[in-house]
C-alpha cells in the first residue's frame, strides 16, 4: 500500500460529479411520503421544538444525550427544526432534503476518512463509493430522519478527524473532540466509539515508546499475529459466554436449530453491505500479512479487535461497522486496480483486473437498486414501511378541522404518523413526544437515580428510572390498555384512560381490528372515512 497515485482536478471533478448523480438516483423518492418507525418520533420531536420554541423533554442535563426517562438524543430533533424554521418548508419535506444532503455528505466523508488511512486517489473514490452506495447507509438516508444516519454518516469524518489529531494535535484535536460531542448527542452507539478511540491511543503509545525507548521493538510479525489472535479470541468469547448475542425472534417462534443465529448474522451483514462483503475478508487477510505496516493500518486492524465482540449485536453493528468494512473492501479492489495498471503487466491480465473492479461495483450498485427499488414491491403490506397517501390526507382533515386544544387517540402505528402532519396532540405511547405535547406532567414524575456519577454503571446502563405509580406517566402501557377494552364499559381501562387523558376522538385504521374499535363502532359518531382512516368523535 506504499504506492500513490494521484488524479487530476478535472477527473476528481467527474468522478465526484458521478458519485453525487448515482447517490440522488437512489434517493429519488419512491413513496409518496415519509419512510420509517423512529423517524416519526423525531419528526414529532422537531415539531414540538418548531411550535414551543424549546425542548420540553428537557427535564435533567441528561436528557439532552437521552439518559434521563422521557427524554431522547437531541441533535436530529434540532436540526430538522431549525432548517424550516429558516426555509420557512414543512419538516416533511426537510427531511427529505436533510436526507439527500446526508447522502452526499456521506460520499465526501469517506473519501477524507480513507485518504487518512492512505493518500492514493484510486483508494480514496472506491472507499467514498462503496460506503455511499452500500444498502445500509442508501436505506437509512431515503426520506428517513433516524438519528442513527447521521452518526453513521459522521464517523468517517470523526476517523479522520482522530487520525489527523496525530500530526496537528491542536487544532485537530479540537475538531475531534467537538465532532465527538456531536456524536454523543446523536445516538447511543457513542459507545462504540470507545473502541476506537483506545485503539488510537494504544498505537500512538506503541510509536512514541519505540521513538524514545530504542530498546522497545516488537517484530513486526509478532505484532501481525497478535493482533489476529486478539481478533479470533474477542470473536470467539461472546459465542462461549452468550453475551451480546442476538437473534432473529421469529427464529425462535418457529422452533428454529441452535446455531440458526449464524445465518441471521451472515444475513444481516450480507443485506446492508452488499455482495462485496465477500472482499472484506481479502482486506483484512492482506492488512495482516502486510510487512512494513503504516500506523494507520496498525489503528485499523486494532480498531477491528476492539469492534469484533460487538458483531453479535447485529441490530447496531450493521449500521456501524459499514466505515470499516468499506475500508477494507476498498483495500482489496484498489490492490486489484493497481495490478491491473502496471507496465510489466500483460493487456490480457490488465483487461482481467480491471474488469474484475468494474463488475463487482456494478454487482454493489444492482443489489443496492434492487432493494431499493423491487425487493418491497412483494410486500403484503408496503405501507407499513411509509406513511401512505390516505394517511396524509386524513392527517392533513383533522388539522384542517380540529383545534389544537383538542386530543386524539389513534390506533397502533399511524399514530405517530398522523400526529406528525395533523400537529394536533396524539397520544402515541412515546415518552418525549408524550411529555412535549401535556399528555404527561413533567411536575408529577418521580425518577430515582439508580447508579453514582462515580460509578461504571451510570455510564453504560440507563442510570435514572421513572418510578411513578400514577397511570397518566404511563403513556405507553395506556395506548396497549385502550386498544384491549371497551369504552362502553365506565370501569374497563379504554373508559378510564381516555377521560383521564382528555381523548375526544379516536382515529382508526382500517387495516387493524381490536375490542377498542369494535365499542367504538357501536356507539359513536363517525366524522371522517376516506377508506384507510375512520374518525370518530369520542364526547
Amino acid at each position: 500500500m506504499n504506492n500513490s497515485i494521484r488524479f487530476s482536478v478535472r477527473t476528481k471533478v467527474i468522478l465526484f460529479s458521478l458519485l453525487i448523480m448515482l447517490g440522488l438516483i437512489f434517493r429519488y423518492p419512491t413513496t409518496p411520503h415519509e419512510i420509517g418507525w423512529d423517524s416519526f418520533t423525531v419528526h414529532l420531536m422537531a415539531n414540538s421544538i418548531s411550535e414551543f420554541s424549546y425542548a420540553k423533554w428537557w427535564l435533567h442535563p441528561a436528557s439532552v444525550i437521552g439518559w434521563y426517562p422521557y427524554s431522547s438524543v437531541s441533535a436530529v430533533p434540532f436540526l430538522l427544526s431549525s432548517i424550516s424554521q429558516c426555509t420557512g418548508i414543512d419538516v416533511e419535506r426537510v427531511i427529505l432534503l436533510y436526507s439527500m444532503f446526508l447522502g452526499i455528505f456521506s460520499i465526501f466523508g469517506a473519501y477524507l476518512m480513507a485518504g487518512a488511512m492512505w493518500n492514493n486517489d484510486i483508494f480514496k473514490f472506491l472507499v467514498a463509493i462503496v460506503f455511499s452506495a452500500s444498502q445500509g447507509i442508501i436505506t437509512f438516508s431515503t426520506w428517513t430522519a433516524h438519528s442513527r444516519t447521521l452518526f453513521v454518516i459522521s464517523l468517517p469524518l470523526f476517523t479522520y478527524l482522530l487520525l489527523r489529531t496525530r500530526t496537528f494535535k491542536v487544532r485537530f484535536g479540537i475538531l475531534t473532540f467537538i465532532i465527538l460531542a456531536l456524536l454523543l448527542v446523536t445516538h447511543h452507539y457513542i459507545y462504540f466509539t470507545i473502541p476506537i478511540i483506545i485503539s488510537y491511543l494504544v498505537i500512538v503509545m506503541i510509536y512514541k515508546s519505540g521513538k524514545y525507548i530504542k530498546s522497545v521493538r516488537i517484530p513486526e510479525n509478532i505484532g501481525s499475529f497478535a493482533i489476529f489472535v486478539g481478533f479470533l479470541i474477542m470473536f470467539i468469547i461472546p459465542f462461549f459466554t452468550r453475551t451480546l448475542m442476538e437473534s432473529d425472534p421469529e427464529m425462535y417462534r418457529s422452533g428454529g436449530g441452535r446455531y440458526d443465529w449464524l445465518f441471521y448474522m451472515i444475513e444481516g451483514y450480507i443485506r446492508y453491505i452488499g455482495v462485496l462483503i465477500i472482499l472484506v475478508v481479502s482486506g483484512y487477510i492482506y492488512l495482516i500479512l502486510k510487512r512494513n505496516k503504516r500506523f494507520e493500518e496498525w489503528f485499523l486492524l486494532l480498531c477491528l479487535v476492539g469492534l469484533t465482540q460487538f458483531l453479535y449485536i447485529i441490530t447496531y453493528m450493521k449500521w456501524f461497522i459499514l466505515p470499516f468494512a468499506s475500508l477494507l473492501i476498498g483495500i482489496a479492489l484498489t490492490n486489484v486496480a493497481i495490478a491491473g495498471l502496471r507496465k510489466n503487466m500483460s493487456i490480457e491480465k490488465r483487461k482481467y483486473a480491471i474488469s474484475f473492479v468494474i463488475i463487482f461495483l456494478l454487482l454493489s450498485a444492482i443489489f443496492t437498486g434492487y432493494y431499493q427499488y423491487l425487493h418491497f414491491l412483494n410486500d403484503p403490506d408496503p405501507h407499513k414501511r411509509y406513511m401512505e397517501e390516505r394517511t396524509y390526507i386524513g392527517a392533513l382533515w383533522i388539522r384542517d378541522n380540529m383545534e389544537k386544544n383538542e386530543k386524539i387517540f389513534a390506533e397502533s402505528y399511524i399514530s405517530i404518523r398522523i400526529f406528525s402532519i395533523s400537529e394536533v396532540p396524539t397520544l402515541t405511547g412515546s415518552g418525549p413526544v408524550d411529555l412535549a405535547y401535556g399528555f404527561v406532567d413533567p411536575k408529577k414524575l418521580e425518577i430515582k437515580l439508580l447508579y453514582p456519577l462515580t460509578s461504571v454503571e451510570f455510564y453504560f446502563h440507563d442510570p435514572y428510572k421513572a418510578v411513578n405509580r400514577s397511570l397518566d406517566a404511563k403513556t405507553s402501557w395506556a395506548v396497549g390498555k385502550i386498544e384491549q377494552s371497551d369504552i362502553n364499559y365506565h370501569y374497563s381501562w379504554a373508559y378510564r384512560l381516555t377521560s383521564l387523558f382528555n381523548l375526544s376522538y379516536y382515529v382508526e385504521n382500517n387495516d387493524v381490528n381490536n375490542i377498542f374499535s369494535e365499542s367504538v363502532q357501536n356507539t359513536k359518531d363517525c366524522l371522517y372515512d376516506n377508506g384507510k382512516i375512520r374518525i370518530w368523535h369520542l364526547k
